[in-house]
């Protein structure tokens, strides 16, 4: 995944300046060619009675919020900041917003996900949806060094790209490469006189068998840990695991398997950037 051209999205809170740091700390790494600093405005211009208490707001608010974007991009990014610009877009349209983003074909969008906050929210869960570039979302807890890479996969159509992308993430970022796939065993999956150990133990030599074809296709170095689905949502599972082996990034695609084991956006990818996840989710989009 070629990483020359970012986009950051700002909203004016304490989060910027973690999203800003961990941009600063990718930057070290991939050397961006170009940072376009954004914020998107809700409303078309201040209230009336803003303007009447504080009448030195003489300048457009896009001028205003650009400004102070600049402020703090001075501060934080050090020597990235010679490759950011600013843009704030007004008008409060978010379609039209949403319409912008995409024809600047960005390789990846960087979002920050407060856990204070339910979901990932309206906005950010619309342009997740509709976006089709690689989107980072980064938690207020994350302060970017990112040293466990873990890869869920699932063996469909989109595995080996998400397992390329990461591959080069964890060899940008100096990072251990975790690929973890699940192997759903919950009691719908097997007749009540099938005895669990076998079958799992079935699941996970085909699986062995998938993972060694990929392996060798991609020259992987690693091992696939292999983990039960134990009757949950495979997204907790996945979580739950990263969580275990102290991950500092998840990379995972926004489509699957169209079977039971699917990485589907709006299933897995959704819940994995929902408000009480606390590791950053590079969700792939851009793949082959």
């Amino acid at each position: 995944m070629i990483l020359s051209k970012i986009a950051v999205l700002l909203d004016l809170t304490e989060m910027d300046a973690i999203l800003l740091n961990y941009v600063k700390k990718l930057h070290e790494s991939y050397r961006f060619d170009s940072v376009r600093l954004i914020h998107f405005v809700e409303v078309e211009e201040f209230p009336h009675d803003i303007y009447d208490m504080y009448p030195e707001l003489n300048d457009p608010i896009e001028k205003i919020i650009e400004d102070e974007i600049r402020e703090q991009a001075s501060e934080c990014l050090g020597h990235c900041e010679g490759v950011a610009d600013v843009h704030v877009h007004g008008g409060g349209k978010v379609d039209e917003f949403i319409e912008w983003m995409q024809s600047q074909d960005f390789d990846l969008v960087v979002m920050g996900k407060k856990s204070a906050l339910h979901g990932a929210g309206i906005f950010s869960s619309k342009l997740v949806r509709l976006l089709t570039t690689n989107m980072l979302f980064v938690t207020d807890i994350a302060r970017g060094d990112i040293h466990k890479i873990m890869v869920p996969i699932d063996f469909s159509s989109y595995t080996t790209e998400v397992m390329k992308i990461a591959k080069e993430a964890a060899k940008k970022l100096g990072a251990e490469l975790m690929p973890t796939h699940v192997i759903k065993l919950g009691k719908r999956y097997f007749p009540v006189d099938e005895k669990p150990d076998e079958l799992y133990k079935m699941l996970v030599k085909e699986a062995k068998k998938k993972f060694a074809h990929l392996k060798e296709k991609l020259k992987l170095s690693e091992d696939c840990v292999y983990i039960n689905e134990l009757d949950q949502h495979v997204s907790k599972t996945i979580y739950n695991q990263a969580v275990f082996q102290s991950a500092d990034l998840l990379v995972i695609g926004h489509k699957g398997k169209t079977s039971g084991s699917e990485l589907l956006l709006g299933s897995v990818a959704e819940r994995l950037i929902a408000h009480d996840k606390s590791i950053p989710v590079l969700i792939a989009k851009k793949v082959g």
